[in-house]
């Protein structure tokens, strides 16, 4: 891969050019097209550094149906999520159909095979094994006894799920405008964030270990906080409130809040409210989205609908039209 942090390339490639493109992002891999089919081989890609175990991630798209085999000879856990059009993961005892609802996680160490449709765009994030580990190992506080096996569908109407695949968005975006340099001296903390958030959100092998181990590692004062938050979000409560519940002082807090989730106390907080709306449009879209907001402990409507489209890149009314529309 080229050491540019900012890229974007369409052209028609031969198919052994498109293949040693990829493999430079995944690792080793088979490129099936069929005869007399012409790659239109479009991407748009950012590496965080020029180290090699970096995260890579941007947008894929092939242009003519496409297969790809994987020989148990990925070093990356690849990510996808369609934006148009289908993908279809064939594993050995089951298929999986990917489509803007579905993500999906080829785990490197399954023997599989990846159709895709021609008009698919997708977006698409490579996680180095030996980080994805590394990161694990910090959390449970061990070494790992097996390799780290992810439930391969990503479940969009998720609301943790979708936020972290708007994250990415977000940092392409920023990319896009801005260039990768801005980015050098905190990269690590982004890789860092996303890695967790995924070990968190999507199932694995190793996801009730590390449920059961997370919370014996946050501070007694921040284990106080999070279950006032949970309990009373809904309630006009504020940073105050939160310190006396949690025996602790405003600057502790924002500290402790600042290491664990990179956001303080009050953003938690709206986060928590946000993510309460999302889930209530979600299993009830025919209820009006201004009281859901109010009963969320939401009461300036114009400043919520801000929040909401920040956190989850739609409006709340774009949120129910995708919802009954599918």
């Amino acid at each position: 891969m080229q050491s540019q942090q900012r890229l974007s390339i369409s052209a028609q490639l031969a198919v052994s050019e498109a293949q040693h493109w990829m493999n430079n992002i995944c690792g080793k891999h088979e490129l099936i097209v069929p005869r007399q089919h012409k790659l239109n081989f479009q991407h748009q890609y950012a590496r965080l550094s020029t180290s090699s175990d970096a995260l890579s991630f941007g947008y894929i798209q092939y242009g003519t149906d496409v297969g790809i085999v994987n020989a148990k000879t990925l070093r990356c856990y690849s990510l996808s999520l369609p934006l148009t059009g289908e993908q279809e993961l064939q594993l050995v005892d089951s298929n999986i159909i990917s489509n803007n609802q579905i993500g999906l996680i080829i785990n490197p160490q399954e023997e599989l095979q990846l159709n895709i449709a021609g008009d698919c765009k997708k977006l698409h994030i490579a996680i180095p094994k030996e980080k994805l580990e590394y990161v694990l190992k910090g959390l449970i506080g061990q070494d790992l006894n097996r390799e780290i096996v992810f439930d391969p569908k990503m479940h969009i109407d998720t609301v943790q799920v979708s936020q972290w695949w708007q994250q990415i968005r977000f940092f392409l975006d920023d990319i896009n405008l801005s260039g990768a340099n801005h980015l050098h001296y905190f990269y690590q903390e982004m890789e860092s964030l996303l890695i967790k958030k995924l070990l968190f959100i999507q199932p694995h092998n190793y996801s009730e270990q590390l449920k059961n181990n997370s919370g014996h590692n946050l501070p007694r004062e921040l284990q106080f906080a999070l279950q006032f938050i949970q309990q009373n979000s809904k309630l006009p409560i504020g940073l105050q409130d939160i310190c006396d519940f949690s025996h602790s002082s405003a600057t502790k807090l924002n500290l402790l809040f600042n290491k664990h989730f990179q956001i303080s106390p009050i953003q938690y907080l709206k986060q928590i409210r946000l993510k309460n709306v999302f889930n209530e449009l979600i299993h009830n879209p025919q209820n009006n989205i201004a009281e859901i907001a109010i009963e969320h402990g939401f009461n300036h409507l114009g400043h919520f609908s801000r929040d909401y489209k920040l956190l989850f890149n739609e409006k709340p009314s774009q949120t129910i039209k995708r919802l009954l529309i599918n």
